[in-house]
């Protein structure tokens, strides 16, 4: 198998290079970014295969089809999504490529999802979400259902971890996030609020505790009432932990990316030379909490997982390696239709993830 990693110099693509290393059976892996620099440094990992480094300008289609030409398998860790991922997916389908793809965009999930007749009749698999969040949230949300015997409300609640720990990529794409309309699901029917508001305290497991969630536009609740259509109500909430963080984080969502970001990524670098010893490590967190009936009782079921954001994204990529290779049918696949598998909790587990769950009974109905 020849693999290519879109993205592969920032945090996710070498994180994924790492979990791609110890899978048997691929041969070539191309590394494509346009962090020359960043690349460079990559030349030399060792790797059980082959490494060839691939300059790569994203927003130019002849580029991303140079790339994409001589992979079988395309891996895409190239955030923020919103930017060049609908480009990537409509390439990848048109070639007839396999595709995992980390995308983390809702609006960019939704106009990916119309492309799935083409994807069938090119003979492209194509994965919208292996990561984290979507991905591992997304399975979550599965688990917690599967213990009621009717699901009614789905909410999710992230905590990415640190901001001064994650990539440029991903703090821009809770800067997105946090910006224009959060979709989630009302009474069986679509909806859309303004994203970061109604601030919301959940309790995640120990040692973090209580913090404050908002509103969060994020996949999840595009793809899950497609596979659990009897929930009535979904929404996504998140936030970093910091409720002044995440005032800032709106503040800058408001006056867009080109504002003030330039200058709180500044800051944030230097707070990364200060605090060396979080480099390497973003612990996050991810609850899904259901509400349901089960033996005449309501019931509130929540499962969560808690460990490194990067090393989970990385995890679930290669368990959807293996997807790929019980060879499914061709077409777009969301993450709860893909890697609900024992095999992919199992890999998860080694990867030092802590699972949690937790049930309470509010009575008889």
């Amino acid at each position: 198998m020849r693999a290519l990693i879109l993205g592969a110099a920032g945090k996710t693509g070498r994180a994924v290079l790492a979990a791609l290393s110890r899978l048997p059976g691929i041969e070539v892996v191309y590394l494509a970014d346009a962090d020359a620099e960043s690349l460079c440094r990559m030349v030399n990992y060792p790797a059980p295969f082959s490494v060839h480094l691939r300059y790569l300008e994203a927003g130019e289609e002849r580029s991303l089809r140079e790339r994409i030409s001589e992979a079988d398998l395309v891996v895409g860790c190239l955030g923020p999504f919103h930017l060049h991922e609908l480009q990537v997916i409509r390439v990848v389908v048109e070639t007839g490529r396999d595709y995992l793809s980390l995308c983390d965009d809702a609006a960019t999930t939704r106009e990916a999802l119309f492309l799935q007749e083409e994807a069938q009749r090119t003979g492209s698999r194509v994965l919208l979400g292996c990561g984290m969040t979507p991905g591992l949230s997304n399975l979550l949300a599965l688990r917690a259902a599967s213990r009621l015997e009717e699901v009614r409300n789905l909410t999710f609640y992230w905590r990415p971890g640190p901001v001064s720990s994650l990539g440029e990529g991903a703090i821009r794409h809770l800067i997105r996030s946090f910006s224009g309309k959060a979709v989630l699901l009302k009474g069986g029917r679509e909806e859309a609020v303004r994203a970061g508001s109604w601030p919301e305290p959940v309790e995640f497991p120990p040692p973090s505790g209580r913090m404050f969630s908002h509103y969060f536009n994020h996949p999840e609740c595009l793809t899950v009432p497609r596979f659990l259509p009897q929930v009535q109500d979904v929404c996504f909430r998140a936030g970093s932990g910091s409720l002044g963080v995440d005032i800032l984080l709106q503040c800058l969502s408001r006056v867009g990316d080109e504002g003030y970001l330039d200058v709180f990524l500044g800051a944030l670098q230097l707070a990364r030379g200060r605090k060396r010893s979080q480099d390497d490590h973003c612990p996050s967190l991810i609850r899904v909490t259901a509400e349901g009936v089960r033996q005449g009782r309501r019931m509130k079921i929540s499962v969560a997982a808690a460990g490194d954001y990067y090393r989970a994204s990385a995890c679930l990529t290669a368990s959807a390696v293996e997807w790929v290779r019980s060879e499914p049918p061709a077409g777009l696949y969301a993450p709860e239709e893909a890697l609900n598998h024992p095999w992919t909790f199992e890999r998860l587990r080694t990867s030092g993830l802590r699972f949690y769950l937790a049930e309470e009974g509010n009575g008889s109905i």
